[in-house]
């Protein structure tokens, strides 16, 4: 395949790709009140990490300096920035805030942040609703490399042996360790820092690439998705006594899923339903039932919530 197709291509994939997201359309949030990403989306399971301790990721859960994402094996992630830009996380990713802030004087929500991956797969896309409604000045470290982002769609990872980054749109810069400034302004330019190799300049990625990267931060439907208003919920257990009940739901919170309590009364009888809710679909709900059904007091079902 030529450049010229290759580029097509590329932009067409990303078009369904963000077409087919929950929050691709979604308003910005309202910078005054809340400085901070928020959860749209997740595949649990994912834990937020703050001086305060570790608890497991929801959506609507708000995420904020001095705060670090985990997700697990088989998960990922999608958050909002406070100026409307999307950011999407893969499976086996630690990403820190350390700095994020917004500047809404001049009318337009005006974010400026410091994220820093340490592991796993990133992506940020800023939709035409973020281009229009605010400013961003944004830096993304890697190991290697910062990545200096104004408003434009692209993809990274690192991992142990290798530093990476590919444009979709727009235009990115890297201030890298080793071969100084370097400007991805093509869509499918891609670069790459393999640590124990020579640096190599910046390429093109094929199409089988490009759609590697694409579904390296995508979510998989019916595989524990869940969003903000999902109806559906798994009800790991009932046990009549509250202290087995509140044992069970510490325990699945330890492993990233985001249980909580819930009193019921009925026949005379009362029990404690141990819940994980806002699953997307029945599938959903099914898939992290089987996945915590090795965990011991587990004894559950799905349930569409009322």
């Amino acid at each position: 395949m030529d450049r010229r197709s290759a580029l097509s291509w590329a932009a067409t994939l990303g078009a369904v790709v963000l077409s087919r997201s929950v929050f691709a359309q979604s308003a910005p949030v309202n910078a005054r009140n809340n400085v901070a990403m928020k959860v749209e989306a997740i595949q649990m399971p994912a834990w937020i990490n703050t001086v305060e301790g570790r608890k497991p990721i929801e959506p609507g859960t708000q995420v904020s300096t001095a705060q670090e994402i985990q997700t697990a094996q088989g998960a990922a992630l999608a958050l909002r920035l406070p100026e409307g830009s999307v950011v999407r996380l893969g499976e086996a990713t630690r990403l820190a805030v350390e700095r994020m802030s917004v500047d809404p004087s001049t009318g337009r929500t005006a974010l400026q942040a410091r994220l820093r991956l340490f592991d796993g797969f990133f992506r940020f896309a800023t939709s035409a609703v973020a281009k229009v409604a605010g400013e961003r000045r944004i830096e993304v470290q890697l190991r290697t490399a910062t990545i200096g982002i104004r408003g434009t769609d692209f993809w990274s990872m690192t991992d142990e042996e290798h530093d990476a980054a590919c444009l979709f749109e727009g235009r990115i810069n890297l201030a890298t360790r080793d071969q100084g400034e370097l400007n991805l302004d093509q869509p499918t330019a891609f670069w790459a820092r393999f640590f124990n190799q020579s640096p190599r300049a910046v390429g093109v990625a094929t199409p089988q690439e490009l759609a590697k990267f694409l579904a390296s931060t995508d979510m998989q439907a019916g595989k524990g998705v869940a969003v903000q208003g999902g109806r559906w919920r798994v009800v790991a257990a009932a046990p009549r006594a509250q202290d087995q009940a509140t044992q069970l739901m510490q325990r699945l919170r330890q492993e990233g899923y985001p249980a909580v309590l819930k009193r019921k009364d009925s026949a005379g009888q009362t029990v404690h339903e141990v819940r994980i809710n806002l699953l997307a679909t029945r599938e959903d709900a099914q898939f992290v039932l089987e996945r915590i059904g090795s965990i011991e007091g587990v004894r559950g079902r799905v349930a569409l919530a009322a």
